[in-house]
């Protein structure tokens, strides 16, 4: 099988050849080209040839296209900082959204004219193009609410959401008639699929409740316009006690790509016998102990109780729980390529 007819086999849970790896190479892929990250993340071309060598090199079964958190944002007017070697990131000494009355300067943007996310249809279009017919390319679309704590950061975001709960709501509405535009333009450059990043869904940030009322609602949106436009919806959520139930009832996605267990589950069986026959399960190894501060040998033996785990009967992708990290070894990378084929054959 190749990487394509690997992982759609897997989404209908069933059993591939072997269980499909992806350790979520992004930033990490300009380290291949030799680039620097405020290069990468700014040209969709340059990234494109990045990931493309990233691909070639560590042999990994699916190309995200998440540059940073800030994308989105950047275009509805967040000045941004990049760094030379490190993630870019907005400039917190000047956020878009200084007080609540703030949310009102959001405004519609035309995607023709943005900067960020129109480089991000060019990565997305070029992956596809040559490379599209063989490993799936899935597009990254961060959520609603993850735009706005780009602009007022996530301490003060939650505050509102509590305070002037109607002012975030507004400011949601804007942006989701945006995002939509943009997943159909991405959705035009033949993506597999779309990764919705809904992180606020999960209890170390918000509760259940206050998330299906502030964002849950825009969401289902999202998705509908991602089936809509031909392509899959996926969920990544890294944060701790994720919300697998209220995700599923409002996304209902194809797969979830997650860091910690759900808030539902105490251990990894629970969440294979409780989920496994609902969504395909993408995970869970921890990029931080594993892909940046372990060795090959510890990645791969991670990956093999990651493996026993959740492997059985398809509906298994495994992966990071988060991005690899960018200045991780990238030998860390090829044991987890190594680790499914050595022991994820089925």
């Amino acid at each position: 099988m190749n990487s394509l007819e690997r992982v759609a086999t897997a989404l209908q849970h069933k059993e591939p050849d072997r269980v499909p790896a992806a350790p979520l190479v992004c930033g990490a892929a300009r380290r291949v080209y030799g680039v620097t990250y405020a290069e990468w993340a700014q040209d969709g071309e340059l990234a494109a040839k990045c990931m493309l060598q990233a691909q070639e090199l560590i042999g990994f079964d699916g190309m995200l296209t998440l540059v940073d958190l800030s994308v989105e944002a950047a275009d509805f007017g967040q000045e941004m900082i990049f760094p030379m070697e490190d993630t870019p990131h907005p400039n917190y000494d000047n956020p878009f959204i200084k007080t609540p009355d703030d949310y009102l300067k959001i405004e519609r943007i035309d995607l023709t004219k943005s900067t960020r996310m129109k480089e991000m249809l060019k990565y997305c279009e070029i992956l596809m193009n040559e490379r599209g017919s063989t490993v799936p390319v899935m597009g990254f679309v961060y959520g609603p609410l993850g735009i706005l704590s780009m602009m007022r950061s996530a301490e003060r975001l939650f505050r509102d959401c509590m305070k002037t709960p109607e002012m975030v709501i507004q400011a949601e509405e804007v942006i989701t008639d945006v995002l939509v535009d943009y997943i159909k333009a991405m959705a035009k450059t033949g993506v597999h699929a779309i990764v919705l990043d809904t992180l606020f869904a999960s209890q170390c940030i918000m509760g259940k409740n206050l998330w299906k009322k502030i964002e849950g609602p825009f969401t289902t949106r999202l998705a509908d316009a991602v089936r809509e436009a031909g392509a899959m919806v996926m969920v990544h959520n890294c944060g701790n006690g994720v919300y697998f139930d209220v995700q599923m009832e409002a996304m209902n996605p194809v797969a979830i790509s997650h860091a910690y267990l759900p808030d539902d589950c105490r251990t990894s069986a629970e969440l294979k016998e409780k989920w496994g026959d609902k969504t395909t399960i993408c995970g869970s190894v921890d990029p931080a102990t594993y892909m940046f501060l372990g060795t090959p040998e510890e990645t791969r033996m991670e990956c093999k109780k990651q493996i026993e785990a959740y492997g059985k009967g398809g509906g298994y992708v495994l992966a990071t729980g988060c991005e690899f990290p960018p200045n991780g070894s990238l030998l860390n990378a090829i044991a987890m390529v190594e680790a499914a084929e050595l022991y994820g054959r089925y």
